[in-house]
């Protein structure tokens, strides 16, 4: 036995010392203000360790004030545990009440000593020694609460032997003692706590903070989550997967431009390291060659002077030999009509003239031998007349050849002077004939130019690198739309091949676990049939033959029960069985050894017990079958996410690849269009050369004209002026020949005249000497006729000693130029000849350096282009360095890492990366306006922990790259997966808990049953007609809906979960009934303010009090009842019935213990009421300590104190309370 023996009190409240007994009813007595209440609160205290639940008024000294007022103020509670005495200390430590224990009974001795209590701690130690156990200081009322009741949870292993009980459950035993003592009014709550941790001490609740907190936690709003990746709009479109994708394909570009732009970046980088490399190298290379240029042109200028120079010494032999044909031309011409032939012949004849004229003069001579001196006389005569005439003709001709001669002199001045003003005329204009010659060559060379520009025109191709460059990229770009097509190809027939062997894979598997599953269904079946057979043998067990035998054969099991067949006949209803002779143990005549037989008939409680066996078996199949579906999911998932994983990179190849089409086909159509351009602007261009050319041969062809007309021109003035100096110079000549020969027409005409004197004298002499000879006998015909013929030959040699200069002149300008001639004329053709040569090769050298130049010249543009294309470039990239594109690709072109061929220029290089730049912009604004649009959709706090809050740009990238996964991986599925697992396990786990909260209801219907009944029985008090406890469903929201949840559970349990809660299948009202019920308890949970559901909110606890004629109807809480004396007693009567329901409990487990209840003021009752609730609680094993002002019922009580006041003697204003015992009761009173 186990119980509170003793309390005493040591300077505390106003008690200096008493020692009070409690192992029975107590008395204490004593008119008002003696300090009953006082005694009671500390015994009180005892239970329930709260100084605020004493009942002490606010307006009073606080507990610890008034009950340990000074330093050695204590109150020792002496506890009886199987007749062992152990004590509880209670004293002030550090201004606050704390408790120790100790193992011995109450001693005075231990507390005081010479009449006078110890100061200290300090001191009872030393009193208790080394043979008294004693505790540390307990400073923890809760922990002293747990020592006292025997809740060892978390206790040291010293203290669990002070339990009074032991109970986890023990708060409502404090509680209901406390209500006694302060008459609290009675709640259907605590009562349902007391009853339910009666029945058990580990009360059954349902966290249902867990459930608003974790498994109802954003349910909807998870459920809405994800049934949105399942709704179509009118169009049949999955909107948010539409939103996904886009971001995703928006992703994908973002990476596909990042990658772009870091390779053009890095070709960029490799560009510059290029021209910083290239470009010093380049540049002397440049002046090299335009220094061959140089060289080159001065080639050309020296090889035109050479030219010029050889073809002017040709034109100047050339003009000179036309100068001699010309003059020799004149000079015949002259010749020619002086009849220079006939005076050569006649020059010719001079010889023969002489000799004729010799032969005849001899003749004559013969002749007029015979007459000398007539011939002398006139041979004389005439001879004198011959040379007066002649001396007179040499005389004339002297003068005439002084004429002639003079004006040979002049005629050659005049022609020198002339000939001088030709040339200084020819000097003159030289430089201007040279100056217009040569841009008469300049422009003939242009044309020749233009004419060879025009022939090279026709197999030239404008912009050919740019044409050849654009072409090339078209070529690249068709073969990287060719790759990308043959790679989607295969991706597409790998996706296939995939999708094939998943197929086979999952509907493999399908058949495999409907295999098994079919295998457990048909176990499932025969259990049903089990089940139902035993259920229709318990139905029939009262009106079967076997609840005849139970009712009417004891023993029956072991006799005919071990024969008789159990299905067929044990339970049949139509056998009408009937006793006939009860000494008999034959069956039907027959006896039969049993005790071979081994077979036994079960009993109700037995098949009962099978069928719970079954059900259990059912519920391992349901396992099993769940776990082979899980076990199902688990190896489609894990295939999913193998084929998925394969599928990926097809399908990312595939994406990839797509955009790689769209980006190669729009750059194709750009460079196709780009190309025509080109090749237009190089039609245009060689057109426009065409053009040019034929324009610049119009303009050289005017020019040409013109220079020809300035030349021709020149040369007509330069001829002119010659001509007009030819003219006055033959005009002079001629004046001066007209001079000389009027000079000499006079001489002629004067030696005419004197030769006709002289010719007539003569003749006149002849005449008369032929006169005289003829008389003398001479021949003077022979002599006329030779005369004659003298005359004549005189005359032919007079002409010809006259002309002979002339021939001498003529043979020797024969000689000297028409001898020449021919000489001339192959010197001409040969010089003209070589001319043509030197033009020839001066034109094939012209033509080779105008080719090595050109060649040159082109060498030096694509240089001086090359230098051109790197300052554009190194200008570009300064330029770039400033823009916003190059920060983000810096440090990839600082840091080139792959090293390319054929690069393209820095500035087209620099405008992609800019293009990429802003199309990455734009694309990055696409991506962000599809991620806020897509996170739209979602709170912050979704199933998927998507961020709906994106502070940054990588935040949106990561999101994007999540996504990605998310879809990629069809982790929606998971997601699915999971919350269907966890709609079920939420509705089964709720189903599970109600169950398991509502399994006592039987059990609290039985105690409240006991409890109305032993009211009922064991009421003693006349006034209460009737007093009922019942059980009501609870009226609370949650349980309400859990109740329902369970029921929905239970009724769907196979079914729950198997279906897609987002999909539109047979049991989708079903699924969704139980959503709508979740999403109305999140509601209700979130309007309940505890965080836990006891048992006894699972149904609701209503008194019904009939006190005399008042009926108190249902209730669920008890303030006053009848009377302050029936209120008293009615309350008191329920906990101590309360305090008895967990006593019964307690003992099953525990030897049997005590309590106290305390009622103060029980002189309010009348003596048989209070004989009668001290006889309801001892009947309980409950002791009363009462208070009252006088004593009633003395035997009744095992202990009666009296209390009452004096004065102290050390304070006269102080007064303390003395506690005296009046009454032991020796004999049992319990």
């Amino acid at each position: 036995m186990r119980y509170l023996n003793k309390i005493v009190f040591i300077n505390s409240a106003s008690v200096s010392y008493a020692e009070i007994e409690l192992d029975g009813n107590v008395h204490l007595i004593g008119t008002q203000g003696v300090g009953k209440s006082t005694l009671l609160r500390a015994i009180l205290f005892f239970y329930n360790a709260n100084k605020i639940k004493l009942g002490i008024p606010r307006e009073k000294k606080s507990f610890d004030d008034y009950y340990f007022e000074y330093q050695n103020s204590y109150i020792i509670y002496e506890i009886v545990k199987d007749t062992i005495p152990y004590c509880v200390l209670a004293y002030k430590v550090n201004g606050k009440v704390a408790y120790r224990f100790f193992d011995s009974e109450y001693k005075r001795a231990l507390f005081i000593d010479n009449n006078k209590a110890f100061e200290s701690w300090d001191k009872i130690r030393t009193a208790l020694g080394k043979e008294i156990y004693y505790t540390s200081i307990i400073s923890s009322y809760e922990e002293f609460r747990k020592i006292i009741y025997g809740d060892n949870k978390g206790l040291k292993p010293e203290f669990r032997k002070y339990a009074l009980t032991e109970s986890k459950q023990y708060q409502n035993i404090p509680r209901t003692i406390q209500n006694v003592l302060l008459n609290s009014n009675l709640e259907a709550k605590f009562i349902k706590d007391t009853i339910i941790n009666s029945i058990n001490e580990e009360e059954f609740t349902i966290d249902i903070e867990n459930y608003s907190k974790s498994h109802l936690r954003d349910f909807e709003s998870e459920i809405n989550d994800i049934k949105i990746w399942f709704q179509k709009n009118k169009k049949g479109q999955i909107l948010i997967r539409n939103q996904a994708d886009k971001i995703i394909t928006e992703y994908r570009i973002f990476n596909f431009l990042k990658r772009e732009r870091r390779e053009l970046a890095n070709n960029l980088g490799l560009r510059m390291a290029f021209i910083e490399n290239e470009k010093p190298l380049l540049a002397t290379n440049f002046q090299h060659q335009h220094q061959l240029v140089s060289e080159l042109f001065k080639k050309k200028e020296n090889l035109t002077k050479t030219h010029r120079k050889r073809e002017q010494d040709l034109v100047s032999d050339i003009k000179y030999i036309l100068k001699e044909l010309a003059k020799a031309k004149l000079k015949q011409t002259e010749y020619d009509n002086k009849n220079i032939k006939d005076i050569i012949k006649k020059v010719a004849r001079k010889e023969n003239l002489t000799n004729e004229h010799k032969a005849l003069s001899d003749e004559n001579t013969l002749l007029t031998s015979n007459f000398t001196s007539i011939a002398q006389k006139y041979d004389a005569l005439i001879s004198k007349m011959e040379i007066q005439k002649q001396e007179f003709s040499n005389t004339q001709n002297a003068t005439i050849n002084t004429l002639n001669g003079t004006f040979g002199e002049n005629k050659t001045l005049v022609h020198e002077n002339y000939q001088q003003l030709i040339h200084q005329i020819k000097d003159d204009n030289e430089d201007e004939k040279e100056l217009y010659k040569n841009e008469l060559n300049t422009v003939i060379e242009n044309e020749n130019r233009c004419k060879r520009q025009s022939s090279e025109l026709k197999h030239q191709t404008f912009f050919i690198a740019e044409i050849e460059q654009f072409k090339e990229e078209i070529k690249l770009l068709d073969a990287s739309i060719k790759e990308s097509n043959a790679i989607i190809s295969n991706a597409n027939d790998k996706i296939v091949t995939t999708k094939t062997a998943w197929e086979l894979e999952v509907r493999k598997d399908e058949n495999t676990t409907e295999i098994k599953i079919d295998k457990e269904r048909e176990n499932l079946e025969k259990i049903a049939q089990k089940i139902k057979n035993i259920e229709t043998k318990i139905n029939q067990s009262t009106s079967s033959l076997y609840g005849w035998l139970n009712e009417n054969i004891s023993g029956w099991e072991h006799t005919i029960g071990k024969v008789i067949d159990e299905d067929v006949v044990l339970f049949n209803t139509e056998l009408n069985p009937k006793l006939v002779n009860k000494s008999t143990s034959t069956f039907f005549g027959i006896e039969l050894n049993l005790n071979a037989l081994k077979t036994r008939i079960k009993t109700v409680e037995e098949y009962h017990q099978d069928i719970e066996t079954l059900k259990n078996e059912k519920l391992v199949i349901h396992k099993i079958i769940l776990k082979i579906n899980e076990d199902k999911d688990t190896h489609l998932q894990k295939l999913k996410s193998r084929f998925r994983k394969i599928l990926k990179e097809f399908k990312d190849a595939i994406a990839e690849n797509n955009y790689i089409i769209v980006q190669s086909t729009q750059k194709l159509k750009a460079h196709k269009v780009g190309l025509t351009d080109w090749i237009t602007k190089s039609k245009q261009e060689k057109e426009n050369s065409y053009q040019k050319i034929a324009q610049e041969l119009e303009e050289i062809a005017s020019k040409k004209l013109k220079a020809v007309e300035l030349l021709e021109n020149i040369k007509k003035g330069i001829k002119r002026k010659i001509t007009l100096k030819e003219n006055e110079r033959n005009k002079e000549i001629t004046s001066l020949a007209l001079l000389k020969d009027d000079k000499i027409l006079e001489i002629n005409a004067a030696i005419f005249a004197n030769k006709k004197v002289s010719i007539k004298r003569i003749q006149e002499l002849k005449k008369q000497q032929t006169t005289v000879l003829d008389n003398k006998g001479a021949d003077t015909k022979r002599l006329a006729i030779i005369d004659k013929r003298l005359n004549e030959i005189k005359n032919d040699l007079l002409f010809i000693n006259t002309n002979q200069r002339l021939v001498f002149d003529y043979e020797k300008d024969k000689r000297e130029l028409f001898d020449k001639i021919p000489e001339f004329k192959v010197e001409k053709i040969s010089l003209e000849k070589k001319q043509i040569a030197i033009s020839k090769e001066h034109l094939a050298e012209t033509r080779s350096l105008d080719k090595k130049y050109a060649n040159q010249k082109e060498i030096v543009g694509e240089l001086q282009s090359k230098l051109d294309d790197f300052e554009k470039d190194e200008n570009k990239f300064l330029e770039f360095k400033k823009s916003d594109a190059f920060i983000d690709v810096q440090h990839y072109i600082s840091n080139p890492t792959k090293d390319k061929k054929n690069l393209k220029t820095g500035s087209i290089i620099i405008s992609e990366i800019t293009e990429n730049h802003y199309k990455g912009i734009g694309n990055f604004n696409d991506l962000q306006q599809s991620t806020n649009t897509f996170i739209g959709n979602f709170n912050e706090n979704n199933v998927f922990n998507f961020k709906v809050k994106l502070n940054s740009d990588a935040d949106l990238l990561i999101f994007a790259t999540d996504l990605k996964e998310f879809i990629d991986e069809d982790k929606i599925n998971q997601y699915e997966k999971r919350v269907n697992h966890r709609f079920a396990s939420i509705i089964r786990l709720i189903g599970r808990e109600t169950t398991e909260l509502n399994s006592k209801k039987g059990d609290i219907e039985k105690i409240i049953k006991k409890i109305n009944d032993d009211f009922v029985n064991k009421n003693f008090v006349e006034a209460i007609k009737e007093m009922e406890m019942r059980t009501q469903a609870s009226s609370n929201p949650v349980v309400k809906l859990l109740i329902k949840i369970q029921e929905f559970n239970d009724e769907h349990s196979l079914v729950l979960g198997e279906s897609n809660l987002f999909t539109a299948s047979d049991s989708d009202s079903k699924n969704q009934k139980a959503v709508d019920l979740l999403k109305e308890l999140v509601k209700a949970i979130d309007k309940y303010k505890n965080t836990t559901l006891t048992l006894s909110e699972s149904f609701d606890l209503q008194f019904r009090i009939v006190e005399n004629d008042n009926d108190s109807g249902w209730v669920e809480k008890l303030s006053n009842v009848g009377s302050e004396g029936t209120d008293v007693l009615v309350k008191a009567m329920i906990n101590i019935l309360l305090l008895n329901v967990f006593k019964e409990s307690a003992s099953k487990k525990f030897k049997d213990f005590k309590l106290h209840c305390m009622l103060d003021e029980i002189g309010r009752l009348h003596p048989n009421n209070v004989k009668g609730i001290l006889r309801f609680a001892n009947e309980r094993n409950i002791l009363l300590i009462n208070g009252s002002p006088i004593s009633q019922n003395a035997t009744d009580y095992k202990y009666t104190y009296k209390l009452a006041k004096e004065q102290a003697k050390n304070d006269p204003k102080r007064y303390i309370t003395k506690i005296n015992r009046l009454v032991k009761i020796t004999s049992k009173v319990l």
